[in-house]
């Protein structure tokens, strides 16, 4: 569960922040659609270590060094 909502957090904020670039028709498109994505990263990271149980989060963290992103 604590996955689901660390993906869903990051899905919304990945939507606000392109409705802010194509809303917004000025330099500042791009410094707000980076700064929400940063916030839900964020956001989502601080949320999924606090719902997380410490064997998911162990799980997650033996996938990671296993499976690095490319």
């Amino acid at each position: 569960m604590a996955q689901t909502i660390r993906f869903a957090i990051f899905v919304l904020s990945a939507c606000c922040a392109g409705l802010a670039f194509f809303t917004l028709h000025s330099f500042w498109a791009w410094a707000a659609a980076i700064a929400i994505l940063i916030a839900g990263s964020l956001l989502a990271e601080y949320a999924f270590s606090r719902l997380a149980s410490p064997e998911r989060k162990q799980r997650d963290l033996e996938d990671r060094v296993r499976n690095p992103p490319t």
